[in-house]
Formats: structure tokens, sequence, C-alpha cells
């Protein structure tokens, strides 16, 4: 039986899937997997069992001003911080089974020369196309380290929302603004003392509107979230910045000693034409994944607080540009742990290095993270809830049904009967557009799966076992791909989960299937930082 083209509607098309730009400056935590690397990962794998090819390329931020900030706390390099995290970053992704295809640092070689050439040519071009604009400004240094109290160096309000916030950015309302339209700004390290201004020569690029707009914006990311472009604009101007005095990044040619480019700037354009690169390097074909003719299919995710850095990539765009940023974007809310948001800073976290240490099961965190996954709204991941979840959809509903499934099968040669195939089809289908981006939602993917799984409880009809269980595996391989896997050779399936191929109509290795069960609440609570 081969339900393929019932369900992709369309030819297979190769995809780039980019999972966030994320910040070595600690190890991930449970927020930062639930989100965006979680979004990369289940859609991956989806495309995956549609025959799509797919390739995951992403890579770090390491010249973020966190990262200096760590360094500063811990009395190390930011060197030091970037390389360590950097690397823990991708043993921790790949224990969870979010694995990349390619994973560039752009503080080390090899990337490191062609990031900081590719910062200083893309600054060259635009100014020699007279798309730059210079002002002298005024900005926040500390009087007694002389530090550029931008980025994470300076606390204060949103000039927007009234909300905390560091640096340019609010994770309340989602706004970006300049680094002295803070109100009440005041260094956050207590050695850098008070702020005063200091005279800088600042560095902007006009947007093209006809780019660099809400419209644009909305054809590229999820409903509602081109009005916080519109928002920036209506706060900052049609422009993005592109240096500040940092002090720890690529020099900015022509500054002074402090001022380097701005990683939400120049930055991130040099770093996404170096993924361009990885790209065309790796696909057979050598195609470019970002002209603006091709059919590459580019996916990014991203957590609220990314979405305008995400949509600064589009200010460098006009007529004579060659290219274009992703074509979707799929983006996710905070989530919180235990009613309050995650904080490496307070160490109310639980690191997914010590979850994967705890050989607790990777499965059934993916699976509960997936039923909080909200583009819309904050979450919560509650220990007392991720256990009881497990105990109560995992163990005691959807294992029994399962075992079952795989007994009496073996007792039945497949039949499949007209209105079942629909069903099939349907499930597999309502998975399909759950997980279609922008609108990405892994949430509704795992409603479906336990919407299929649950239609077995009262039992199956003699030969439905084999298409059951078989659509099983595939609708849990994004979400839980132990359980697909498993699942897809008890069938006698090789490789993973896929409709490209017909789908296999025999149970012959019903031992493969090793189990789901409960995740005990102590060794859950156990993870979580335990006072002084």
């Amino acid at each position: 039986m081969n339900l393929l083209e019932q369900v992709r509607r369309g030819p297979a098309r190769p995809h780039l899937v980019t999972a966030a730009y994320h910040t070595p400056n600690g190890p991930l935590h449970l927020g930062h997997i639930g989100g965006p690397f979680l979004s990369a990962d289940v859609v991956a794998r989806h495309l995956e069992t549609l025959g799509h090819p797919v390739a995951r390329i992403s890579a770090t931020d390491s010249h973020e001003s966190y990262i200096l900030m760590t360094a500063r706390r811990g009395g190390l390099t930011p060197e030091a911080v970037a390389t360590r995290y950097h690397d823990e970053a991708l043993t921790a992704l790949t224990g969870l089974g979010m694995h990349q295809d390619a994973w560039p640092d752009m503080h080390r070689a090899p990337y490191r020369d062609l990031y900081h050439a590719r910062s200083h040519a893309t600054v060259e071009d635009l100014a020699r196309r007279g798309r730059l604009v210079h002002e002298t400004e005024k900005l926040l240094h500390s009087t007694t380290t002389g530090q550029g109290l931008v980025g994470a160096f300076v606390q204060g309000g949103c000039p927007a929302c009234g909300s905390g916030a560091a640096g340019s950015s609010c994770e309340a309302c989602g706004l970006w603004f300049g680094p002295a339209d803070l109100t009440g700004a005041r260094p956050t390290l207590p050695e850098d003392g008070t702020a005063e201004l200091r005279a800088v020569r600042s560095a902007f690029l006009p947007g093209d509107p006809r780019w660099f707009s809400g419209e644009e914006a909305a054809r590229r990311f999820p409903p509602g979230y081109a009005e916080l472009l519109e928002a920036y604009v209506a706060h900052n101007g049609r422009r993005i910045r592109l240096n500040h005095p940092l002090g720890w990044g690529v020099p900015w040619r022509g500054g002074t000693a402090d001022d380097v480019h701005l990683s939400y700037g120049t930055g991130t354009y040099a770093a996404f034409s170096i993924l361009r690169d990885l790209y065309r390097d790796a696909d057979p074909a050598g195609r470019d994944a970002f002209a603006r003719d091709t059919d590459v299919v580019t996916i990014a995710t991203g957590g609220y607080d990314a979405t305008l850095p995400w949509m600064f990539v589009l200010a460098f765009m006009d007529d004579d540009t060659d290219w274009q940023p992703h074509q979707h974007h799929i983006m996710n809310r905070f989530l919180l742990l235990n009613g309050s948001k995650f904080s490496t800073s307070r160490k109310h976290v639980i690191w997914a290095h010590d979850y994967l240490d705890a050989g607790l099961s990777v499965d059934a965190l993916r699976g509960y993270l997936a039923s909080l996954s909200d583009a819309d709204g904050e979450s919560d991941f509650r220990t007392a809830g991720f256990t009881d979840w497990t105990s109560r959809v995992l163990a005691d509903r959807w294992d029994p049904i399962i075992r079952r499934a795989l007994r009496d099968g073996a007792c039945h040669d497949a039949t499949y009967s007209e209105s079942f195939t629909a069903e099939a089809v349907a499930a597999l289908t309502a998975a399909a557009d759950a997980l279609r981006p922008p609108t990405t939602s892994p949430r509704a993917a795992l409603a479906t799966l336990d919407a299929w799984i649950t239609r077995a409880e009262p039992g199956l009809a003699a030969g439905h076992h084999p298409l059951w269980l078989a659509v099983v595996s595939l609708l849990a391989w994004p979400l839980m791909p132990t359980l697909g896997t498993q699942l897809w050779k008890a069938l006698g399936g090789t490789g993973h989960p896929t409709l490209a191929t017909p789908l296999p109509d025999r149970i012959t290795a019903p031992e493969a299937y090793e189990g789901l069960s409960a995740v005990p609440r102590t060794s859950v609570e156990a993870l979580l930082p335990q006072p002084a």
C-alpha cells in the first residue's frame, strides 16, 4: 500500500531547516529545547517521512553580548565560553535526537576568517551602493571599566511597555529599540559602577520599504508576527543598527577599539551567507537554497525574542540582491518552568545534559514538550504535569493499546477496508497540515497521534493491525523517534518510517517494540537546582 500521493500533495522538493541562531553562553536547558530546536527537528523528520530530502544546517551566535557577560562573570575569556558551549550544545542536541548536518561556530576555524571577511565585505558593498547612514550619537558606557553598556550590560525599562528589559530588546512585548532608549538605564554588573554618555559613530542600514515591511514579513512568519516589525518601524524608523561599542566581536573597520559589528545586524547576515555556502556545498546538485528562483524550501525556527532579528535580514534586500531570506519562519513563545521563566542567571532551569545523563526517556520528554508547543502564548513545563502525562498517557493508555495490536495483528493477514484506509489517509493528512510551516504546531501533530492510537482502544477489525501500526509509526517518528522506529522495525521496515515506499503489511518482529513507561517524578525533580 502506498499512500504518498494522497498525503504529500506534490512532488518531492529539497528542504533546508535552520534551528534558531543559538547564543552559546551556557548549557542548553529545556526551555531552549522545547521551542525552536524541537520545532526544527519535528518538521525536518516529518518532511523526511514524506520523501523530501532535508538538510539541517544551523549555527551559533558566538559574538553576542551574553558571551562576554558570561566570560566576565566567570573570569573566563569570551573565546573559551563560546567554544565550550557551542560544543556542549551539539552534544545535547544529538542526544535528544536533533542531529545537525552542519553546526558552524563563527568564532573558530574554518569559519572565523570567512565570517570576518563576509562582515567586512557586506559593509563595503552597502557603502559602495550608498545604502549606509552614519550618525554620531551618545551611548552609555561604564564610568569604571569603560565597557560599552549595550546588550546584556545594561538594564532598565522597555520604552514601549515598561517591562524590565536588557540591552535593545524586550522579552515581554518583543520590541527591539536603541541601546540608549531604556528607561532608568543602569549597568548590569556592579563593577561597572555608574553610566555616562559618550559620543560614538554608528552605522545604520535603511531598509527598502518593498522588502523591510510588514507585508513581506507576513509572507514568511506566522499570522500576527508581522505586527512586531510594524511596531519596530514605528519606534525606530525603517532601519537597523550595524555596529555598537561592545568590545567583543568582529572589529568595525575605521572605528574605535571597542567598536564591533552588531551580531544582529551584519553578524546575522554574514552567518546567513555562510549557511548558504554550506548548503550549496552539501547539495548533490549544488543548488543555492536562497536564490530568488530556488526550488529549495528554506525554513528557520526561533523564539519570540528572535523574531525581529530574523526579520532584520529583510533590511539587506533590494532590487540588486540575488537572494532571499528563509521562506518560512516557525516561531515559539516562551516556555516557563513550574510557573516561572527559565532563567540561567537565577538557575531556574533543567539542563538538557542533566536530563540525558540521568538516563530518562528522550521520547517522553519530546512528546510532553510537543504537547506544550505554542506559537501564540506562553506555556508551562510542570514537573508534576510531565510525569503525570508519562504515566496517564504513555504507560497507562498508549502502551497497552500498542501491545494488544502487536499481539492480535500477528494472528491475521493484512486486509484493509476502504473506509479504514480513508481514516489512515485522514490522520496522516491532518499531521501534515499541522506541521506545515510557518504555522507548524507539534501540539496539533501530537493530538493527531493520540487520536489515532485511541482509535484502536476498543479493538481493531481483523487485518487492520499492520496499517494501524504503520500509521502510528509515521505519526510518532517526528515527535517521538524511538517509538516510531521500534514500530517500523516490528513491521519489518528498514531505515526510518516513510511514505516514499510501500507500507509494510506484516508484523514480523513484535519484540522490537520495547514499551512505554512512566518517568518517575522524583527523578525529574532531582534535576532542579537545589537550594543552597
